[in-house]
């Protein structure tokens, strides 16, 4: 068989030759001859009987791949690409803050005579927390009243009289006069001496207690008190880079992680800054969170996510299957199927944001595609490969 065999291969050569030699002259003739229609004519022929040996061809490839054990082939695996809903979060630093936390100062000068409460106490507002040495104010505010009470009766009596046409105009206006300034003293030695007593500003706990009884204090700085604070509502502060300006907004997601206290809150952006921070290009925000119990603390630690970003039917895929080309073009393999053979296909492709591992193909990979995962840097484009997770 061998001996027949090649004799032959050179005979079908040298009449493939002839024939060759015969079609090209007689292309030569046509091409001379000018005649558009005809040119046109034997074009068309050519394209169709190209088509046909392709297809021909492809048909004889995969016979023959059939025939052979794949030995050869580049193994892939590949998983489906599917869709699925993504949210990106935005990580920053940020701590925790209270809406009230003041130091109470005393209103005016004296010798601290008592004092009411005590650190770690809960107080509502207004109430007594300390008491300084009135200088004998509370005596002349009790004098003043005596005075309010009598110039009061002198006043009621002449303003009957004067009803009743008796008396001068003079005496009832005198009688007026002194009941209305009496009352403007006692008004002002009320006001005087309720700046002896030190009350609550609001609702809260003592934090700290400053300062001892017998002390002279005075306001102004280094006078404080107490500092007193409202747990009740506390808030993350936070700078976000002027960049995400557009993404974050009052009401956006918020996830807040407080590693001293390990808890995981979520919450909402509670208020947005309208201006731009000229020294670091950011803007503040607050996210208000619960605190009934008062476990967060002021100036704690705070790693605050924001949702900047979300999609219900988003394509992930894991970063590591994703190269990109000497172009700067990001790509990944698809696998693509003729009969019973796999070909990888490279697809050039559009990134979105990361999270973790993963990252979001914007564009071209459709859902329901087989991505290659394993041995795509070995394959190239249109190469035929053995897909192993069959």
């Amino acid at each position: 068989m061998k001996q027949f065999f090649k004799p032959l291969s050179l005979l079908t050569m040298a009449l493939m030759m002839s024939c060759q030699n015969a079609a090209e002259s007689s292309l030569d003739q046509i091409i001379k001859s000018n005649d558009e229609q005809a040119i046109r004519e034997k074009r068309a022929s050519l394209s169709f009987e190209r088509n046909a040996i392709e297809t021909s061809i492809n048909r004889l490839d995969q016979a023959l791949v059939k025939m052979s054990t794949n030995t050869s082939l580049p193994l892939v695996a590949a998983i489906q690409a599917e869709t699925e809903p993504f949210e990106h979060y935005l990580s920053l630093q940020g701590s925790i803050k209270t809406l009230q936390n003041v130091m109470v100062y005393p209103e005016m000068p004296g010798i601290l005579k008592s004092i009411t409460v005590k650190k770690g106490q809960r107080v509502k507002k207004n109430d007594l927390m300390a008491r300084l040495d009135d200088g004998g104010l509370a005596a002349q505010f009790e004098q003043a009243k005596s005075q309010l009470a009598l110039a009061k009766t002198v006043f009621e009596r002449q303003e009957r009289l004067w009803n009743q046409a008796i008396g001068s105009e003079i005496q009832y206006l005198q009688a007026k006069t002194n009941f209305e300034s009496s009352k403007s003293a006692v008004t002002a030695f009320e006001t005087q001496l309720e700046k002896s007593f030190v009350r609550a500003p609001f609702e809260g706990v003592v934090d700290e207690v400053y300062k001892e009884p017998g002390v002279y204090v005075s306001p102004g700085p280094g006078a404080e008190l107490f500092r007193v604070l409202n747990l009740d509502e506390v808030f993350v502060e936070v700078d976000v880079p002027e960049s995400h300006v557009a993404t974050v907004a009052k009401g956006t997601k918020a996830i807040v992680h407080l590693d001293a206290l390990t808890t995981q809150i979520e919450a909402k952006v509670s208020e947005r800054s309208n201006v731009i921070n000229p020294s670091n290009r950011s803007f503040k925000i607050e996210v208000a969170l619960p605190n009934k119990e008062g476990a967060i603390k002021p100036n704690l630690t705070a790693t605050v996510q924001l949702n900047d970003y979300s999609k219900e039917d988003a394509i992930m895929v894991l970063q590591s299957i994703v190269s990109e080309n000497a172009d700067g073009q990001q790509y990944c393999f698809v696998l693509r199927q003729e009969a019973d053979i796999y070909f990888a296909e490279r697809r050039i492709v559009q990134t979105g944001k990361t999270q973790g591992d993963f990252i979001e193909l914007l564009s071209g990979i459709e859902a329901g595609e087989l991505l290659i995962t394993e041995g795509a840097k070995k394959v190239t484009d249109g190469q035929q490969v053995q897909f192993i997770n069959q």
